[in-house]
């Protein structure tokens, strides 16, 4: 009830103070293990993509550890089972990783942000590694989606969301699995981009 009322808010916000336009809706599957993937401009990428995609289905947050210690705000993404990851392990938060493998594993949708971390300049950031290891070892579609217009958030003006179509990626069993996984990432990051918006 809660997670319901705070997306309803959300995407009043949005359409009232930034005439929020979102297309693909439909290519969001219903049901199954899904990661939507997407860019990230500023703070308000998590909510606006979050809230429009529930419209069918909710989805848990990959987010940064350290909004798990801001009150209220954590006590929400813990409520709502958030994932937190720790952003400055040099190898990866594995703990982070393996929460959202066994979330897959259970047909949930997560959200994350391959880049890692908000672009400082407004321009499309190189994704990390991560994405592609979740997606090589659990085969799970990957659904990209493109935000724009909310670089410089909250002085911003119209902002658009576009979620794309999904995708199925494909091992390599010729590729050692480290490449394979910035393979992947790459491959998730110019789906993104490639977005027409």
């Amino acid at each position: 009830m809660l997670l319901n009322f705070v997306k309803c808010s959300a995407r009043v916000y949005f359409k009232l103070f930034h005439r929020i336009e979102v297309q693909g809706l439909e290519n969001i599957p219903p049901k199954g293990a899904l990661l939507i993937a997407g860019n990230h401009l500023s703070n308000a990428d998590p909510p606006a993509i979050g809230a429009f995609a529930g419209l069918v289905r909710d989805s848990r947050f990959v987010a940064k550890k350290e909004l798990f210690a801001v009150p209220v705000l954590g006590w929400f993404f813990r409520h709502c089972n958030y994932i937190p990851v720790d952003r400055k392990r040099i190898i990866g938060d594995m703990g982070a990783l393996k929460e959202v493998v066994d979330a897959l594993a259970q047909g949930e949708s997560v959200i994350m942000f391959p880049e890692g971390t908000r672009s400082k300049t407004g321009k499309p950031q190189k994704p990390k590694s991560g994405i592609g290891f979740l997606v090589y070892k659990t085969n799970v579609p990957v659904l990209p989606v493109k935000i724009t217009g909310t670089f410089g958030w909250p002085w911003v003006g119209k902002i658009k969301v576009k979620f794309g179509t999904v995708m199925h990626l494909t091992k390599d069993e010729t590729l050692e699995p480290k490449v394979q996984y910035k393979q992947f990432a790459n491959q998730i990051m110019d789906a993104i981009n490639s977005i027409n918006i």
